[in-house]
């Protein structure tokens, strides 16, 4: 979210400064004293910084307000509105809240859609954010019909940056889904685009064929790997590969419910009234090394009783990134790395109430709470 922030100030050059001024910032534009970028600049820091100490929910509250606030102002300023509604809709996957999170990223998408010409930079990278939405919701054919969608209308206007990127992510997905051959044909296909010789879009392919073969790799075919896609990447590094996430007791409830509902059969595991899953976060930091390994995992901060996360640890441990050339001594231990887990739940009518209420799900909902950082910096070079 605060990479969100960050782009909207570099609109105007404005910085929202936090604490005590922050609160007073985001005060008068309750009062409706602020223009939407003003409003949308304050509200998403305040709720950043909610996010950040695990006050989700109060995170939520300060974002719909101002989604209420401003959504009649889509069509003078989308861009702020927008914005608003992306962090509204993280806030609420993270909190578990399925509906909210389908309904602001479809708002997202169609405020800048009607009110930005499809070629803004904005649209494109805004053009797959439906496709996404289905894929965190595990819903991979929905998915894939939403990325096709894109990829076809984009081909027929002639806006070939969408198509690329809604092209690729068909890619990633049939691999994902073990359909390699299916996933290799497009590729080739997207490989032999006039767009595929543009840098940018040419080292992405590189990197998504490269990532397909890392999965079967051996030790010292991952380190050929690390080096080939790290070659012109700048500072960043990227994941190739990372063991699987622990099954823990609630994701193995969400299958054993998921497989008695295809086959018609009763739930095995009702969800009762009494069951409520809080909201479990861990903020865990590491290095990534420059040769792509990883060191000093740790878990630096989180919610009471945090001992899930010491599978995380090990599969932190365990991951593969690009390997890079530090660019100054500054940076021989590599990039340092925080990222915001959170125990994946979801709203949920048990049996025996009619209240809505959280529950454990299984699996995590991921966030790099460095990406701020980085945008941080590039706005002020």
């Amino acid at each position: 979210m605060l990479a969100l922030l960050l782009i909207l100030q570099a609109a105007t050059g404005d910085i929202v400064v936090t604490g005590k001024r922050l609160a007073e910032a985001h005060a008068a534009c309750v009062k409706g004293e602020c223009t939407p970028l003003r409003d949308a600049q304050a509200t998403i820091a305040l709720a950043e910084s909610r996010f950040r100490e695990g006050a989700y929910r109060d995170a939520k509250r300060l974002l719909a307000a101002a989604v209420t606030r401003n959504r009649d102002k889509a069509g003078t300023d989308p861009k702020p509105v927008a914005a608003l509604y992306e962090a509204y809709a993280t806030v609420a996957l993270h909190d578990g809240d399925k509906q909210t999170y389908r309904s602001a990223v479809a708002r997202q998408v169609r405020t800048l859609r009607d009110n930005l010409p499809a070629s803004d930079p904005t649209v494109v990278s805004a053009a797959t954010a439906l496709g996404d939405m289905w894929l965190k919701l595990g819903n991979y054919r929905q998915a894939d019909l939403v990325y096709r969608s894109v990829e076809q209308d984009a081909l027929a206007t002639g806006q070939d940056q969408p198509a690329m990127l809604a092209g690729m992510k068909r890619v990633w997905l049939a691999s994902t889904m073990q359909r390699t051959s299916a996933a290799l044909s497009k590729l080739r296909e997207l490989e032999a685009r006039p767009l595929a010789r543009q840098q940018g879009f040419g080292t992405a392919l590189r990197v998504l064929r490269l990532r397909m073969r890392a999965r079967d790799a051996s030790d010292e075919e991952m380190q050929e790997l690390a080096g080939l896609v790290g070659q012109g990447q700048g500072n960043d590094p990227i994941l190739i590969w990372a063991p699987p996430y622990a099954q823990d007791a609630a994701a193995a409830a969400s299958d054993a419910r998921a497989l008695a509902r295809r086959f018609g059969e009763e739930d095995p595991l009702r969800i009762r009234s009494t069951d409520v899953g809080a909201i479990q976060w861990a903020d865990i930091g590491f290095w990534i090394r420059p040769e792509g390994r990883t060191a000093e995992v740790e878990v630096l901060r989180s919610s009471p009783k945090n001992s899930w996360a010491t599978s995380l640890l090990k599969q932190i441990s365990g991951r593969r990134y690009s390997s890079q050339e530090p660019s100054s001594s500054d940076q021989v231990q590599g990039v340092y790395k925080i990222q915001r887990f959170t125990l994946r739940s979801e709203y949920v009518v048990p049996s025996g109430s009619l209240i809505s209420r959280r529950v454990l799900m299984g699996g995590y909902e991921i966030l790099d709470l460095t990406a701020g950082a980085q945008a941080a910096d590039a706005a002020a070079s």
